[in-house]
């Protein structure tokens, strides 16, 4: 099966709403928390918006039928005037169970580090839940390591 990752546009929207929509029930299995996300700002605003700024990557990978089965985010953070570097930020990661185990994630981590890198970022981080072991067993096969806890409380 020959899939195609490249940069989203516009016109992907209404397939990453439903990855995105996939993404938060998968993450909703390890804690229900995760639905928050859903819950204060439209989803198809949010996206559009994040589509069109500069400092952020969509990126989609479709299959021989040109079907989306993947998408991935990463921004850029810059502090103006400072002298620190850029920093990147990977989000969201998705792919559909039925094509997982394909490369297709490695295909989408690629195509942001080099975006990241054509754009002089020197350090990359990104959060995955910690009950998430075979997430955490990739990116660190990736190069990343642990190197701040996040904490949360309900009250």
């Amino acid at each position: 099966m020959i899939m195609k990752t490249r940069k989203a546009t516009k016109k992907d929207l209404e397939a990453i709403l439903a990855l995105s929509d996939l993404m938060v029930k998968f993450h909703t299995n390890f804690d229900p928390y995760y639905a928050i996300y859903t819950k204060y700002e439209d989803p198809k605003e949010f996206y559009k918006k994040q589509l069109a700024k500069k400092n952020t990557l969509y990126v989609v990978t479709e299959n021989d039928k040109k079907e989306i089965v993947a998408f991935a985010s990463a921004y850029i953070i810059s502090i103006p005037k400072a002298k620190a570097p850029s920093i990147g930020v990977l989000v969201a990661n998705f792919v559909k169970e039925k094509y997982r185990g394909m490369g297709i994630g490695t295909k989408q981590f690629t195509y942001r580090i080099d975006w990241l890198k054509r754009h002089h970022v020197k350090y990359v981080e990104m959060n995955v839940d910690a009950r998430n072991k075979k997430a955490l067993a990739l990116w660190k096969k990736y190069g990343f390591k642990d190197y701040q806890v996040k904490l949360k409380i309900d009250l």
